[in-house]
């Protein structure tokens, strides 16, 4: 059976790079070309072209977390490559790229890079070890959280990050942690990250019994016809933006992930009034887009975000912007969650006076000119 047109042509543009003496083009240049060239051809044996391996290798070593790093290594699964990937996943943890990388480790057999960094003395790459380990949702890796818990001599920075990394992302296991607090089984230092974590919680009844049990939120908040008389401090509200977990999910003002809507320009499309009802009750009306979808896999793990499907696979932007790509043959069951992705709860972690500052904020955010 004959090629496709396409890939005829990008395999013919593939031999004429690769046969161009290195002179033709400087040699970085001829690399990225190199590089562009066989991502595009459709079964490419990297093995049995040493021009194209040298190339890839110098292109991997000059472009370490560039725009094809994570690509390449995937695409010829490049196993020598793990302590680069496991580099770009613990510098860059809490970004989308972090986290595909970390799934790459996965993808790569090399979790057990995660869990030695874990383990570490180093409490900084542990940290951050746990925060990618969060990423990854593998079994394996997720199991090695708890014993970070149990150790005591552990800083409380690693063990926030493990008990975060545990809990944060799967709302069915958020009542275990209640249950754990309540039994006064969770150590005292680690009951400022457990609030915060149940007090985000996708469950009504355990937000409102964390409430109580850390005495944390201000009472109930005057109603959004009293918050849209006040005048708050916008300069205020772009710090609580960036502290208060909202630039995990939207971009504003040039920061944040791009997973949720833009919020650039928001104050030209929602009055306060209704940015308030949106951060007060964000289920009330969710985005056409930004539905989300709780997709259980047949090894138990169970991914949380925004799906894209086509004929063969699933695509899940989870929180944060990283994103997995599954064959519908790995998941289990899969459902529409009824509830918006944005965390519920989330003024509850402000005093009314910063909420009016963070609308404030966000209302000044217009589009320019």
């Amino acid at each position: 059976m004959p090629l496709p047109r396409r890939c005829t042509a990008a395999l013919a543009a593939g031999v004429l790079v690769l046969s161009l003496p290195a002179s033709s083009l400087a040699d970085e240049a001829r690399d990225a070309l190199i590089v562009e060239t066989i991502l595009r051809i459709e079964g490419f044996d990297l093995q049995g072209s040493a021009k194209a391996q040298a190339a890839v290798a110098r292109y991997l070593k000059s472009n370490w977390a560039g725009e094809r790093y994570l690509d390449l290594i995937e695409r010829f699964t490049l196993k020598e490559e793990a302590p680069g990937v496991l580099r770009l996943a613990l510098e860059k943890s809490d970004t989308p790229m972090g986290a595909e990388a970390a799934a790459l480790l996965v993808t790569l057999g090399a979790g057990d890079l995660l869990i030695k960094t874990l383990h570490s003395e180093d409490d900084t790459r542990a940290t951050r070890a746990a925060v990618a380990i969060s990423h990854t949702g593998a079994p394996a890796l997720v199991a090695e959280l708890p014993k970070i818990l149990a150790d005591q001599s552990r800083a409380v920075a690693v063990r926030s990050a493990a008990l975060s990394a545990l809990y944060g992302k799967h709302p069915a296991k958020q009542a275990e942690l209640l249950a754990t607090v309540k039994a006064g089984k969770l150590a005292k230092d680690l009951h400022q990250i457990a609030s915060e974590i149940l007090m985000l919680s996708r469950d009504p009844g355990v937000r409102e019994e964390a409430r109580s049990l850390f005495a944390v939120g201000q009472g109930n908040f005057p109603p959004v016809v009293e918050l849209v008389k006040r005048k708050g401090n916008a300069a205020n509200g772009k710090q609580l933006f960036a502290t208060k977990t909202c630039l995990v999910c939207h971009q504003a003002g040039g920061v944040g992930i791009n997973f949720g809507p833009g919020l650039s320009e928001i104050g030209d499309k929602l009055d306060k009034n209704a940015l308030y009802q949106a951060i007060l009750e964000p289920s009330a009306g969710i985005s056409m887009g930004f539905e989300g979808w709780e997709v259980t896999l047949k090894d138990k793990s169970t991914l949380v975000g925004i799906v894209v499907e086509t004929d063969e696979d699933l695509t899940v932007t989870m929180i944060g912007g990283a994103k997995r790509t599954i064959n519908k043959g790995e998941v289990s069951t899969r459902k529409k969650l009824k509830q918006s992705l944005m965390y519920p709860g989330l003024h509850q972690l402000m005093t009314p006076d910063e909420l009016v500052d963070l609308v404030e904020y966000l209302s000044s955010l217009r589009k320019a000119g």
